[in-house]
């Protein structure tokens, strides 16, 4: 019987590590996805993330915000212009954009954001 015990226990024991061992690694998928979301950028140690509103008529048209761009410029235009691409590619399969007034190439000194800090920018994405 004493073995019969042993042998449960080991059983139970290599079961326990499995499981814990597939915890450890479905929680590292989320860090390597981005622990800040699917459309963060970091940049100088601060993490950007755009936001992208469609046109309701016209889903080529978009709006794409970054907050807090006053913590890095070229962080929050980079960011913006990673969320326009992402969305532009799901929408029309291509990355190609034509922006309307200040874009991600804007020079610094030419940008202007918004009360609070934040980044805004309006675009198109190039259907095929």
């Amino acid at each position: 019987m004493a073995a019969g015990s042993a042998r449960a226990h080991v059983r139970l024991g290599a079961g326990f590590g499995a499981a814990l061992l597939a915890v450890a690694l479905l929680g590292g998928c989320d860090r390597a996805r981005g622990g800040f979301g699917a459309q963060s950028y970091n940049y100088a140690g601060y993490a950007f993330k755009g936001a992208v509103r469609a046109n309701k008529t016209d889903r080529a048209e978009f709006a794409v915000s970054v907050r807090g761009a006053q913590r890095g410029l070229v962080g929050a235009q980079e960011a913006a212009r990673i969320a326009a691409n992402r969305y532009c590619i799901e929408q029309y399969g291509s990355s190609d954009i034509s922006w309307q007034g200040q874009g991600p190439d804007t020079e610094a000194e030419a940008v202007a954001l918004a009360p609070g800090g934040q980044l805004e920018m309006r675009g198109r994405c190039a259907a095929w």
